[in-house]
């Protein structure tokens, strides 16, 4: 063997080493394992048909590719097809791509929208960013009607659905029975939109369907309902700019839920929900008796921390007596009058004598109160009825240089008090309000157990104000009820003016600030506003939002802001 011969030998020997280890040196090049957390959300890459596709036949089988891997349950939850099968559709999954699988084929001679919501999911549970809707017909042309605008509640709005109901085929569409015709998911800002309606006159409701069951539960389930229905014509296919608000709708009459006796002078009642305060203030609408025995009812007011309490001061009961009281009228806040059946409720007369003292609630202004307007009333709250001379003489409003100021007592009922000064307080002043409270009884004669009640407040620079003006118009001729337009800052003050007719409205005295503006007009003139009923059918009274932020600055008015209710 030659020494060529034995130098290559090593290298010859290493060779399958060497080949071993090459693709783990490549895989160590670049960037470190892992990576970046994937934050992207969802996307649907292709469909099957193709958008906008026509004259598709009936046979058709329905893809959706999407980028990734969605969570199967999540997604079918979230897709909504129209018009609604008559059987419901079922999915089939070929990895990241879904198959929907429609009974019994296609229609004929129909657009088709599949709709996917903002409830699917990819396996980080990342959401999709928004409503994906695939188009296409089964006839020559696609319907082109279009409904869009957006969905208000006090609480989120993404994943709300808007449900279209068409009205052509006759009858009265009841959302509790009969699932929509199209349907459609708002996004995290409740902006919703409607395409490829069929021309025609629609009903709209706003869902949230919490059991993606295509039925309303109004038990469970907040609704919002449309102010009109809307026609859509060759004229008009579109129509923009809709507005509807939700609320978990008061479906129930209000009850009587319990009686109990306090002491021999104190009947409280129990209702099972808030109470409309109008409906319950009058003595004479209270029956109570024993027997052939009856207790007269002497005063009465709504408990300030629970309006579902109401506190009556009667005659005095007869210890361990069988009592029932009866409530003649009253109604909750949506108006249902209280249920017949549940209008009497039993309690026992109370044995020990009324020794309970009295109490201090709550005040307007707060003590501590800072930028106080200059017209402001102060308001004081008992926990029951007061010797209201007895309190009227302790109530004292000073200023800092511990003058009093003249002005009127009046009670907003038997345990709240309004002083209202005969002047205007002076601007950036501290004031106090004071009760000499070893003077303060109620209507028994008991001491009240405060031993101090002081409030300090301090009054508003009048130059830091400044107002809004315009004007307000209804978009709908022959339409009546005054206006109520509210100004409010995000998250801060608020404020309402009522405008008895179309023309000038002006916020005055307001604070600086960026302002949104609603407002809507009260056609019944309940003096709020009324959400409708879905079924039978009540529209909801028209709102409508400004659409751009006011900024207001200190001493300088924001004019020009002309509010219109469209029809």
């Amino acid at each position: 063997m030659n020494k060529s011969q034995r130098s290559r030998h090593p290298v010859i020997a290493l060779l399958p080493i060497l080949i071993l280890l090459l693709p783990a040196a490549c895989a160590r090049q670049g960037a470190p394992p892992g990576g970046p957390v994937d934050r992207m959300p969802p996307r649907i890459m292709a469909t099957a048909p193709r958008p906008d596709t026509t004259r598709v036949p009936l046979d058709s089988r329905i893809f959706l590719h999407f980028n990734e891997a969605v969570e199967h349950r999540s997604c079918e939850e979230s897709i909504f097809i129209t018009p609604q099968p008559a059987e419901k559709a079922r999915f089939k999954w070929h990895g990241k791509k879904l198959e929907i699988i429609i009974p019994g084929g296609l229609l004929p001679q129909r657009t088709y929208v599949i709709t996917v919501g903002t409830g699917t999911r990819d396996l980080r549970n990342i959401a999709i960013a928004s409503s994906f809707s695939l188009a296409f017909s089964t006839g020559d042309s696609l319907d082109r009607g279009a409904l869009s605008g957006k969905i208000l509640s006090d609480g989120q709005t993404e994943g709300v659905q808007l449900w279209a109901y068409e009205l052509g085929a006759g009858g009265e569409p009841n959302p509790a029975v009969t699932p929509p015709l199209y349907v459609t998911q708002a996004n995290n800002l409740g902006e919703f939109a409607l395409e490829y309606l069929a021309l025609g006159t629609y009903r709209l409701f706003a869902v949230g369907d919490r059991d993606h069951n295509n039925r309303y539960d109004a038990e469970r389930e907040i609704i919002g309902v449309s102010g009109r229905d809307y026609l859509l014509t060759a004229g008009r296919p579109r129509i923009e700019g809709l507005l509807l608000r939700t609320a978990l709708q008061d479906t129930t009459r209000p009850a009587l839920a319990g009686a109990s006796a306090i002491d021999a002078r104190h009947l409280d009642l129990r209702f099972s929900e808030r109470m409309a305060e109008r409906s319950l203030t009058l003595p004479a609408n209270y029956r109570i008796a024993a027997g052939s025995d009856s207790l007269a009812v002497l005063d009465l007011f709504i408990d300030k921390r629970n309006p579902a309490y109401l506190h009556l001061l009667t005659k005095e009961q007869k210890a361990d007596a069988a009592y029932t009281v009866t409530v003649l009228e009253g109604w909750d806040l949506a108006g249902h009058p209280l249920e017949d059946t549940s209008r009497t409720a039993a309690f026992t007369g109370a044995t020990r004598a009324d020794s309970a003292k009295p109490y201090f609630i709550a005040s307007r202004p707060e003590d501590k109160a800072r930028s106080v307007p200059l017209d402001a009333t102060i308001a004081i709250a008992f926990s029951e009825a007061m010797d209201q001379p007895l309190a009227g003489l302790a109530f004292s409003l000073t200023d800092s240089s511990r003058i009093p100021l003249p002005g009127r007592i009046t009670w907003l009922n038997s345990a709240e008090m309004e002083f209202r000064p005969d002047s205007l307080l002076r601007p950036e002043h501290f004031y106090s309000v004071k009760m000499a409270v070893d003077s303060l009884r109620d209507r028994q004669g008991n001491p009240l157990s405060d031993t101090l009640l002081t409030i300090r407040f301090q009054t508003i620079n009048p130059d830091t104000l400044s107002e809004i003006a315009g004007s307000v118009r209804d978009g709908a001729p022959g339409r009546s009820g005054p206006f109520y337009i509210t100004a409010r800052i995000p998250k801060g003050s608020s404020s309402e003016i009522k405008a008895a007719t179309e023309g000038a409205y002006r916020f005055e005295k307001i604070m600086p600030g960026e302002y949104l503006i609603e407002f809507f007009r009260d056609e019944d003139g309940d003096g709020r506003f009324s959400p409708g009923r879905p079924f039978p059918w009540q529209p909801a009274e028209r709102f409508a939002l400004y659409p751009d932020t006011i900024q207001v600055r200190s001493r300088w008015p924001n004019e020009g802001n002309d509010l219109l209710l469209p029809e």
